[in-house]
């Protein structure tokens, strides 16, 4: 019969509070979040509805590449399935040190293509509300897919063996849930603003 000390017990019981309290924490987050991106999804229901002097999408207007903007979708789903299922094995597995830093480099490449093709919209802010809907909503969703890839970096750079990956492996495990809502974020507004609109 093995013997536990009063230590163990204590360090024991603060890791299961920390992965508590990261977990309500993520979940909290998450409710924050979806309240905002549901003010931009009511602005472009409310736009779209209103409609003043056909303003919504003016005549000649440039339409954004439904095959772009699947690209960066897809990169973006696909960082993010991959991280999360990396992160429900073993952090000090090989498997992890493997497939965590190809979910970086997708998640790196879809803010790279996305970024691109914000830069290159082909249309103004002021010409319409389908524009300026389009451009605050892809971009507030590219800010945070950005901090969350700038994230990820650094749960892949702390998965050494002395890392704070490898010492609280339950953190690395509630971020996928954030980068799974990013993805889903992402599908939400992909046929909202390329197929719907």
């Amino acid at each position: 019969m093995a013997v536990r000390s009063r230590t163990s017990d204590v360090a024991e019981a603060e890791r299961a509070l920390d992965a508590r309290v990261v977990g309500v924490g993520v979940w909290l987050f998450l409710a924050a979040d979806l309240f905002f991106f549901a003010g931009w999804w009511f602005s472009y229901f409310y736009l779209r509805a209103l409609n003043n002097n056909n303003a919504w999408i003016i005549d000649g207007l440039t339409r954004p590449n439904k095959a772009y903007g699947l690209v960066v979708l897809i990169l973006a789903a696909a960082s993010a399935v991959l991280y999360w299922l990396t992160s429900r094995v073993a952090v000090r597995s090989m498997l992890f040190g493997l497939l965590a830093p190809v979910s970086l480099v997708l998640g790196i490449a879809a803010c790279l293509f996305q970024g691109y093709g914000m830069w290159h919209l082909g249309f103004g802010l002021t010409q319409g509300s389908y524009p300026s809907v389009f451009a605050g909503l892809t971009t507030s969703w590219l800010i945070q897919l950005v901090f969350a890839v700038v994230w990820l970096a650094t749960v892949v750079v702390q998965a050494r063996p002395a890392g704070d990956t490898a010492d609280r492996p339950y953190a690395a495990g509630s971020f996928g849930w954030i980068l799974l809502f990013l993805a889903a974020v992402g599908v939400i507004n992909y046929i909202l603003l390329y197929l719907v609109a």
